[in-house]
């Protein structure tokens, strides 16, 4: 079926009739259903705002990546073993992580693991327009500092249905992260995605607190 734009509307401002018309003329027939106007989405697919920035003193605070503080050393922030894409962008003059095409990504301090047992909550902030979940893993490798040495230990939490479109700051107690037994080694972040491969996060102000 094809739509025809009528050429000589030329304002829309104070529209006050719609006519329809047929032929055969005078004895035509037609039933006439969801009439109504409409726009293309508009809806963002990026955050067009910066992510708030945090407010909590720099002493207490173990930072992974955030404009306001100074960040630990990360090995990296996309391992080989990933399943999805990182872009490295600005969004009003501030870093932030993206990933598209996600499933799972695995950010690393092995090199330089962090210790995060004065520490009290995680804290991520999180932009999305289509992922219908986000779960973030934390691994810690134990006191051996090695990938599965026999002492490692972890946990996962899920966020399901997060807000979309707008910035979502997800700070949960390390109580929450219950497997999560021991503190001392922490060498793994992972963030997964639903729906799996295709979901786009966007990723900021990523730190540990007390």
């Amino acid at each position: 079926m094809r739509f025809q734009t009528l050429p000589c509307l030329t304002s829309r401002a104070n529209i006050a009739q719609i006519i329809y018309a047929a032929q055969p003329a005078g004895n035509a027939t037609i039933f006439v259903d969801n009439v109504y106007f409409y726009r293309e989405s508009t809806a963002a697919t990026e955050p067009e705002a910066a992510a708030p920035t945090p407010n909590i003193d720099e002493g207490d605070v173990i930072s992974l990546f955030s404009n306001a503080y100074s960040n630990v050393t990360v090995d990296t922030w996309r391992t080989c073993w990933s399943a999805g894409t990182l872009e490295d962008i600005s969004i009003d003059g501030n870093a932030v992580k993206k990933y598209s095409d996600l499933n799972y990504v695995g950010v690393e301090t092995v090199a330089n693991q962090i210790d995060a047992s004065e520490m009290e909550f995680f804290h991520t902030d999180v932009w999305t327009a289509d992922a219908t979940e986000i779960r973030i893993k934390l691994v810690d490798f134990g006191a051996d500092g090695g990938f599965q040495g026999g002492d490692d230990v972890e946990h996962e939490i899920t966020i399901s249905n997060p807000e979309k479109n707008t910035w979502i700051s997800i700070k949960r107690p390390l109580s929450d992260f219950s497997g999560l037994t021991t503190r001392a080694n922490i060498a793994q972040l992972i963030y997964s995605a639903q729906p799996s491969g295709s979901a786009t996060i966007f990723i900021d102000n990523v730190f540990f607190s007390k």
